[in-house]
């Protein structure tokens, strides 16, 4: 799918048409999660009208985590490459509700499947900008 952009510019995503029905469980592996769209308010005030990618979203499943690469040299001068012996588990819980960010170039190109009757998105630990916390009242 090609989304055009008022500047000219073309982006083309990886759209998929997987469906998972709604009673199955999905069990992401290494640092990977699915999280439920969820609509994005920029205010309370104005009523926005977005199109684009998904911007925010409710984590539905999460990975154990993963062993993060090293190198051996800085960037440019790398010939190695290996996995670490510390294991990095997961921060982020089922139930969270996160931020994506990419606002300015209409949302990342995740991968997208629908889970019984929700949009979701399949991404990295990496690829969360913010966890929103609800103040405590």
């Amino acid at each position: 799918m090609t989304n055009t952009y008022e500047a000219g510019g073309i982006r083309v995503g990886h759209e998929t048409n997987v469906i998972v029905r709604a009673d199955e469980h999905i069990r992401p592996l290494r640092d990977h999660i699915v999280v439920e769209v969820l609509a994005w308010e920029p205010s309370k005030i104005l009523d926005v009208v977005y199109h684009g990618k998904p911007l925010r979203g409710r984590i539905l499943a999460v990975g154990p985590g993963h062993y993060p690469k090293r190198y051996n040299g800085p960037k440019g001068q790398r010939s190695k490459c290996w996995d670490s012996k510390s294991f990095l588990p997961t921060d982020l819980k089922v139930g969270d509700i996160v931020e994506f960010g990419g606002l300015e170039i209409r949302g990342y190109l995740f991968t997208l499947i629908r889970w019984g009757s929700k949009d979701c998105v399949v991404c990295r630990e990496a690829d969360v900008a913010i966890v929103v916390e609800e103040l405590a009242a």
